[in-house]
């Protein structure tokens, strides 16, 4: 198995494991289902052993629990874990939401190419490297594409490949920015967007047949949904430029999300009141004559 396998089981949140060793707060377990921070995805939450875990840290492959207070368990023991449900499926949907973006962005921005992301709290930033001009009209666009691709449903699959036969299929981004965690041993783990038109032509698709080829794959390590309806709601919420050549726009998923659109809707709401106009009419009437 390439990467972690919380990321291989995303939907596996309780297990019961050996203690393989404990330094202090830091405890390695036999077998995890607790993502380690990387590549721009936070560690997992939860319990072991009923005790909260702050932290965990990926090392040399190896998921490295930090918890709150020193275990009362021993090296050989045995003990129940639990993955925090709520902040894992946050994850799951947000980073997958950000495949969703990339998609769209390789349609739609010139010679766009992924530069980076990260998961947080609120808000997820999605940073790439393009010469293209990112403006209000632009991003209204993307929100638009990445919402379909939401409402389409899309089968979303993970697999891992043999490196030479990854980089052999162009329809596999597979590039300086792949994630370390993705590539071990020779194979490298890809994460797939079925395309809309090949699902409704076969009902089926294999992402490791390759044949059709996916809307979107590329070289992944972390968490993601089955499909792209679990993602929920999406609202990008602006770009900016944090370096040359390099656009980040910034998205949000679920209850943020919603707080978003209904922030914008307050705001169409008093622009329709104040300019006595249809939603449609009110940017000509802003501009004025």
């Amino acid at each position: 198995m390439t990467g972690q396998r919380a990321a291989a089981e995303p939907y596996a949140t309780r297990f019961e494991t050996e203690v393989t060793s404990i330094d202090g707060r830091r405890v390695w377990l036999e077998r995890s289902h607790f993502f380690g921070a990387s590549a721009g995805q936070p560690a997992d939450r939860g319990t072991v052993s009923d005790i909260e875990v702050t932290d965990v840290e990926l090392v040399d492959g190896e998921q490295v629990h930090v918890l709150a207070a020193e275990p009362s368990f021993s090296v050989g023991h045995r003990v129940l874990c639990s993955v925090d449900w709520s902040f894992r499926m946050y994850c799951m949907r947000a980073h997958t939401a950000s495949h969703v973006l990339l998609g769209v962005a390789d349609r739609s921005l010139e010679g766009a190419s992924y530069a980076g992301l990260e998961i947080g709290p609120e808000t997820v930033r999605v940073d790439l490297e393009t010469t293209a001009t990112v403006d209000d009209e632009r991003l209204l666009e993307l929100d638009e594409a990445v919402n379909r691709v939401v409402w389409e449903s899309r089968p979303v699959s993970w697999d891992d490949e043999p490196v030479s036969a990854v980089r052999e299929r162009d329809a596999v981004v597979f590039d300086d920015h792949a994630d370390d965690a993705a590539v071990e041993k020779g194979r490298v783990r890809t994460v797939s967007i079925e395309d809309e038109k090949d699902r409704q032509r076969t009902g089926r698709f294999t992402a490791t047949t390759g044949s059709p080829e996916p809307w979107d794959a590329r070289a992944c390590g972390g968490t993601h949904v089955r499909n792209t309806r679990e993602i929920g709601p999406v609202t990008i919420l602006g770009a900016s430029s944090p370096g040359e050549d390099v656009t980040r726009i910034e998205l949000a998923v679920g209850p943020a999300a919603i707080e978003r659109r209904t922030a914008e809707k307050r705001a169409a709401f008093a622009a329709m009141e104040t300019t006595d106009a249809a939603l449609e009419d009110v940017p000509d009437d802003l501009e004025g004559p």
